[in-house]
């Protein structure tokens, strides 16, 4: 059979299909056909990429976690939140890797950290200390805000408290800037 046959065919086919089912039949077998087609070209995709989609937001959600996550035990006493609570900042011992990690996003994004000003202290009756930081940089304010999110994605026990700008002339491409940072720390026990 070659193809003007099989082709003569079908279109008897339909046109009995036609004279069976009227001009409205036919129309709406033609509908069915368009319905199909857009379920399998169109629909079908957009849902298994929506799919893939969620599953990468699902993995960035629990990557930016990092693993530290206050959750709702069995006993929600206050003492078990409390303890909950204390458990998501790092210990008072990894201040180190803390500062660590704020120098490693000042060199991602080819900063140099002046003399900054360090001050800790003890929120009082929780177990959790404030380390209170203020970074002077000298630097493109797009590096700044870069560093400035580089920071917070990768300590989430860190605070932005507040950030000052100035430019000293109108055409100068670096700006000064005082960063005012705070990192949550758990106390000693």
């Amino acid at each position: 059979m070659d193809i003007r046959q099989k082709s003569a065919e079908i279109g008897q086919t339909l046109r009995r299909l036609q004279l069976r089912l009227g001009r409205l039949g036919a129309f709406a077998a033609l509908l069915l056909v368009l319905a199909v087609v857009e379920l399998v070209t169109g629909t079908l995709p957009a849902m298994q990429s929506t799919s893939e989609l969620e599953l990468q937001l699902q993995n960035m959600h629990d990557s930016l976690r990092g693993g530290r996550e206050i959750t709702r035990a069995a006993d929600n006493t206050p003492a078990v939140q409390m303890a909950a609570f204390e458990r998501f900042f790092p210990p008072m011992a990894d201040i180190n890797q803390v500062l660590g990690s704020i120098y490693t996003a000042a060199d991602k994004e080819k900063l140099v950290l002046e003399r900054g000003e360090y001050n800790l202290s003890e929120e009082s009756g929780l177990g959790v200390l404030r380390y209170k930081i203020t970074l002077p940089v000298k630097a493109p304010q797009g590096d700044i805000k870069r560093f400035v999110r580089r920071m917070l994605h990768d300590i989430p026990a860190l605070s932005l408290d507040g950030i000052s700008m100035q430019r000293n002339n109108v055409g100068e491409p670096t700006v000064d800037a005082q960063i005012r940072v705070t990192v949550f720390l758990r106390g000693e026990p």
